[in-house]
């Protein structure tokens, strides 16, 4: 029999899988609906559905395809007039913006610049500037609420309503809510699941760019903890499955876009199952979790380069694993003179790590680049450990809010040294964005000398497979023209008026360069609320 996914026989929809509808092909368009009917117009001024929708669709004029929005979409024109800026926008400025040469419309508390796409509207720029200069939800939610507006108008969003109570977010919202003067939301995570015959997937849906991590526990082959962890808060989901599975997953997918996570487990007797058991939730006491220690036991410990090396570890237990948010970190720590004290390190993905590496690839693994310093008693103690040595780790911990760079399309990385790892959990998100797509992703990594550089090789390519992404190596005592950073080398990237003007930048490495990375962007008028500063 094939392993084809199987549909849940229970009647509870919290039980089985959601039914996909098939939405309706003529989708491109933003299209509001009228109030009253209208004539149809004549075949030279209109063309019907392709559904057979009565709903009238202006033929458009050439060169205003949805594929040429598209086009103008990716060419880096300033569509939002705010050169990727967030301005949160007040409704009586929205209430200004009301001519078809100036429209400005606001959807689930999000407001666009809708003057550029007036023309590409399939439904006519009436029909469009109905909903100009104001909230136009319910006009859109009448006859679009299906549309994934933000992906059509990602390059068109200005910045959050204010005043406004947005609507829920779903997996393709994209945009940064402006919360600095309300009180975090807590995103209560939704269940689901579905199974083949030989395997079981349970979900976990958070929000768009929560930037979700997971910690899971295996009690037996029936009882599994879930810990779905976000940026203020944490759930556990306790599992009592209706058979027996196999340790590790067979795969864990956490959509760092969509915020949705995948838990693949394999089942011990292929069988479908009438359901996959029951649960209870509860929400997770954030002073306790971070209390929380872990024991882990070393797989491999070997050096890296001169003065830096490589440590994979795996819980002790065998039976936990941990998915840590992007841009976060661990405490390992280590015994000194009968005290225990912890250093903060960001764990890198096995495929940074030479091809050995890869044999530990595994969920239940997590690996590390470490730079050892002469006089660190943590770097130095973790590098002369070996196979089967054991170290306890804290639960993950960070202050990156992945949303405040999802309207940010030209975005700026520096890193120092060792400050490479947390980066390097960032550029894969960035550069798989799908909505509100990347233009420029700018890496200046600075090191003493050439010998210091870590993964030259690995950003070499990253920067031939997408041209997106530009790495910089910046040496202060090289041999020919050693340089530190300073406002004369980043200026470049942040003229004004220039469309790849980077909007956004991440920082990290020692506290003297982190120190001196703000004070420059500084200089550059580069707000505070436009960078990041990843912190140990």
């Amino acid at each position: 029999m094939s392993d084809l996914p199987l549909k849940s026989t229970t009647s509870s929809a919290l039980l089985g899988p959601p039914q996909r509808v098939p939405l309706p092909k003529a989708s491109a368009g933003l299209q509001l609906p009228t109030t009253t009917p209208q004539k149809l117009k004549s075949n030279s001024d209109c063309s019907g559905s392709a559904t057979g929708n009565p709903r009238n669709k202006c033929a458009l004029k050439p060169g205003y395809s949805l594929m040429s929005w598209i086009r103008l979409c990716n060419s880096g024109a300033d569509l939002s007039g705010t050169r990727g800026r967030v301005v949160p926008v007040t409704r009586s400025e929205l209430a200004l913006h009301n001519k078809a040469s100036d429209a400005w419309m606001a959807i689930r508390g999000r407001v666009f610049n809708v003057t550029r796409y007036m023309d590409f509207h399939p439904g006519g720029v009436d029909e469009l500037m109905r909903g100009v200069g104001r909230d136009a939800t319910k006009l859109f939610d009448e006859v679009h609420a299906w549309v994934n507006y933000p992906q059509l108008l990602g390059k068109c969003y200005i910045g959050p309503l204010k005043e406004n109570v947005p609507g829920p977010l779903t997996a393709t919202d994209p945009l940064t809510i402006d919360t600095r003067d309300s009180k975090p939301v807590d995103i209560v995570p939704r269940f689901d699941w579905i199974q083949q015959r030989s395997e079981l997937t349970l979900f976990f849906y958070t929000r768009s760019f929560s930037n979700p991590g997971l910690f899971v526990r295996r009690k037996d082959p029936q009882q599994l903890v879930a810990r779905v962890l976000l940026d203020n808060s944490g759930h556990s989901f306790d599992l009592q499955l209706a058979g027996k599975v196999e340790w590790p997953p067979k795969a864990v997918r956490v959509g760092t876009e969509t915020g949705k996570i995948e838990l693949v487990l394999a089942k011990e007797e292929p069988a479908p199952w009438i359901s996959y058991g029951t649960h209870t939730t509860s929400k997770l006491d954030s002073l306790d979790t971070q209390q929380e220690t872990y024991e882990y036991e070393v797989l491999d410990c070997n050096d890296f380069n001169h003065d830096s090396f490589e440590l994979s570890l795996q819980s002790v237990q065998k039976e936990i694993l941990m998915v840590l948010p992007v841009g976060h970190h661990v405490n390992i720590q280590v015994p000194l003179n009968g005290d225990v004290i912890q250093r903060s390190y960001t764990p890198v993905d096995h495929t940074y790590l030479p091809s050995e590496t890869n044999s530990l690839a595994s969920c239940s693994c997590l690996h590390f680049l470490i730079k050892r310093y002469t006089n660190g008693p943590v770097s130095g103690h973790l590098h002369q450990l070996k196979a089967g040595s054991r170290v306890h780790l804290s639960s993950p911990r960070g202050g990156l809010v992945l949303s405040d760079l999802s309207a940010n399309r030209n975005i700026l990385l520096l890193a120092a040294g060792s400050g490479l790892t947390p980066i390097l959990s960032l550029i894969p998100h960035l550069l798989k964005r799908n909505t509100n797509r990347i233009e420029s992703l700018h890496l200046f990594y600075f090191n003493k000398t050439e010998a210091d550089i870590w993964l030259r090789d690995k950003l070499q390519n990253l920067q031939t497979e997408d041209e997106r992404f530009i790495c910089t190596h910046i040496q202060s005592q090289a041999e020919e023209q050693p340089q530190r950073i300073s406002s004369e080398l980043l200026a470049p990237l942040f003229k004004e008026k220039q469309p790849d003007m980077c909007t956004y930048a991440a920082i990290c490495g020692p506290s003297p360069f982190n120190n001196a990375a703000v004070d420059v962007l500084k200089s550059l008028n580069v707000k505070p609320n436009q960078m990041h500063v990843f912190r140990g």
